[in-house]
């Protein structure tokens, strides 16, 4: 405890009761968590009666293995996870009280989306602008909100031009056919579950005498529920976070609950940590300037024992890709004295890359582009776990279709829509018309044999994966018995293409086997699928090798969330790109704010901004204007310059003799 400053060790020592702790950015809110958890047990608390909830699986494993560290064996008992892991493992003990089967699958954004463009289709629905990915993030938001499809349409009325809520309903309804719950649906169904059988809310009230809770700050309407019901017997709930880091709005979030704590806990103790150990005195000021512009906030003010450090960089460049040029040049001049992975590229939106990425190649500048081409977004996975997903629940209609040609089994699109009106009118479920022999015989020859084929294979296998243990056999086998590795062949050109494929495949398999491993040889398919679908985007980076090598890492702000690095280099600081367009027709400039100042707390040491003249939109160069976050930073923390100021004098002086040494080296004797 000698480690901890005055405000961390006051947090770790207020063990009963509502506490709030406003942790700042980089202020070791971990740190102060996993002490607090090694208090409550040190105090007599049982480890078993301690729930700490946050909201990636990273965190919580961090958190696993930090206590671990401190409690040794007895963390064990302790719940630590993702609050929709934890409703999760909470609906597949209680669900059929809702009247929902116990071995429900978990949907993907790529099922989801899926399932809206059918809905679309097949009710007459699609029209210009309703985007599928538009509709889910609204079903996503109702549901956040725990809005029912009933409560969507009474809300909407007749002024719904999406037809958002006849889409939600027939969303939920097709979900439900198939035994499907997305990520919303393990939230909403949990409060939903305590509400109508409180006998349950009583258990776990019972078993978790003491709840805490990470980036208190994210939590949405139905996280908030779920807090209040679980804290409601004893009191005791201590939440972790920052307000100025709230910065999913978009997807939910809702910056009042950490605002009005208070009000649900009106003699909550509330503690702020403000003492820095990330950022030097120059940057925090700076963040601490920009973000007193907002309204909506707690007042706190970082600081560090630091010393001052360098001032900020806004470098002014001629266009986008003078603007790239720079930022490749600039992280080439620092580097003798900085590994590569010690630089951020920080982006508002993904578009941003396409230049920078160019650049960065001409450059021969090694970088990692982080959270896009996912190993687990990949067709070949994807279809892999969708025959898995088949295997788990026969009701998964989606899986079915996603599958029915793969590889391909002489099926074509005729037939293929014979299936789904066949479907449609009877009602029945694709395993269901899998059994009627007329239908199948209806059917193109090939065709009609190779569903029977497929139906008994899997119906075979069904069997197999219903006992525990040997996953990777079995699934290895699946897969060779459904011709899916030479299908990949007949799949995909070139050759080179289906074999990297097939290596992919290989490769997954390997997870269901360290899955097994991990359970002793006791793995159910179930709980694998489960822990599949319940990834998050830290987990999804299995093809990412930016621990491995030494590149630069480019990200959107959002995903860096919760890193820190030496040196942050932030482009497009300019109105309609940072802050955002769309925010100030939706009246986000708050969050903007709040994103920047996310942003300049990942630096540690240095933080350079550009910024462009002119920018290329629809074609066409114009005009643009610095963004007005530049002039909210105290401005004796800045240094204006153009690109060939930016770069350190010792730089432009090894460049000069380099050219020097070059013309020696080639000169004519």
């Amino acid at each position: 405890m000698s480690q901890l400053n005055s405000e961390q060790l006051l947090a770790a020592q207020s063990l009963s009761g509502a506490v709030l702790v406003l942790a700042g950015a980089g202020t070791g809110k971990t740190t102060v968590i996993v002490h607090r958890i090694a208090n409550l047990v040190a105090a007599g608390v049982s480890p078993a009666s301690i729930l700490a909830v946050t909201f990636t699986n990273k965190a919580a494993r961090e958190m696993k293995q930090r206590v671990k560290q401190s409690l040794g064996d007895s963390a064990e008992q302790m719940s630590i996870s993702t609050f929709h892991s934890f409703c999760a493992a909470v609906l597949r003990r209680h669900i059929h009280l809702l009247d929902y089967r116990r071995n429900f699958s978990i949907a993907n954004s790529s099922y989801q989306n899926g399932l809206v463009r059918e809905i679309l289709a097949t009710e007459a629905l699609a029209a210009p602008g309703r985007d599928p990915g538009l509709l889910l993030q609204q079903i996503s938001l109702a549901k956040a909100a725990l809005i029912s499809p009933e409560q969507c349409r009474q809300q909407r009325g007749d002024e719904d031009p999406l037809r958002l809520a006849q889409v939600y309903e027939k969303y939920q309804s097709r979900m439900r056919q198939m035994d499907m719950l997305d990520f919303d649906d393990l939230l909403l169904l949990s409060v939903r579950l305590w509400e109508q059988h409180p006998e349950i809310l009583a258990k776990y009230q019972e078993k978790y005498s003491h709840l805490m809770i990470d980036e208190y700050q994210d939590t949405n309407a139905a996280q908030l529920q779920l807090m209040l019901k679980l804290a409601g017997k004893n009191g005791n709930v201590a939440v972790v976070g920052d307000d100025d880091q709230s910065i999913y709005g978009w997807r939910g979030a809702d910056i009042s609950n950490i605002l009005q704590f208070e009000a649900f806990f009106p003699e909550a103790k509330v503690i702020r940590l403000e003492q820095n150990y990330r950022s030097t005195n120059i940057i925090l000021s700076s963040a601490n300037a920009l973000i007193s512009k907002n309204r909506s906030r707690r007042r706190k003010s970082l600081w560090s024992a630091q010393p001052a450090g360098e001032k900020l960089l806004a470098v002014l460049c001629k266009d986008e890709r003078a603007e790239a040029a720079f930022l490749a040049e600039f992280i080439l001049s620092e580097q003798p004295d900085r590994p590569l992975r010690h630089f951020a590229l920080l982006l508002r939106s993904n578009h941003q890359a396409r230049v920078i990425e160019e650049q960065f190649t001409r450059a021969r500048l090694p970088y990692t582009l982080i959270g896009t081409n996912s190993f687990y977004q990949k067709k070949e996975i994807l279809d892999a776990i969708s025959f898995l997903q088949l295997l788990h629940n026969p009701n998964d209609d989606f899986s079915f279709l996603r599958i029915v040609n793969v590889p391909p089994r002489g099926l074509g699109e005729t037939s293929l829509e014979k299936l789904r009106e066949y479907r449609n009118v009877s009602g029945m479920k694709f395993d269901e018309l899998l059994r009627q022999e007329q239908l199948l015989q209806n059917l193109p020859e090939n065709g009609g044999k190779n569903l029977v084929k497929l139906r008994n294979t899997l119906d075979s296998y069904r069997k197999e994966f219903a006992k525990p243990g040997q996953l990777y056999e079995k699934a290895k086998r699946f897969f060779g018995d459904i011709d899916y590795y030479d299908g990949l062949g007949r799949m995909y050109k070139p050759k080179e293409d289906a074999l990297r494929r097939r290596d992919n495949l290989l490769e997954f398999l390997n997870s269901l086997a360290e899955y097994d491993e991990e359970l002793r040889g006791q793995g159910q398919l179930a709980g694998f699928l489960e822990r599949f679908a319940l990834q998050d985007e830290h987990d999804r980076r299995k093809d990412s090798k930016a621990e491995e090598r030494d590149a630069v890492s480019i990200m959107t702000v959002h995903a860096a969330k919760g890193l820190e690095f030496p040196v942050v280099l932030l482009p497009g600081c300019e109105r309609h790109i940072f802050p955002h367009f769309r925010s100030v027709e939706e009246g986000t400039g708050e969050e903007e704010r709040r994103l920047f100042y996310v942003a300049l707390t990942r630096a540690k040491q240095r933080f350079v901004m550009s910024y462009a003249e002119k920018r290329r939109h629809r074609g066409k160069l114009s005009l643009v204007r610095p963004s007005p976050f530049l002039d909210e930073l105290p401005q004796e923390n800045i240094v204006y310059c153009k690109p060939e100021n930016a770069l350190r004098p010792a730089s432009r002086e090894e460049v000069q003799q380099s050219l020097l040494d070059m013309i020696a080296e080639f000169s004519l004797e």
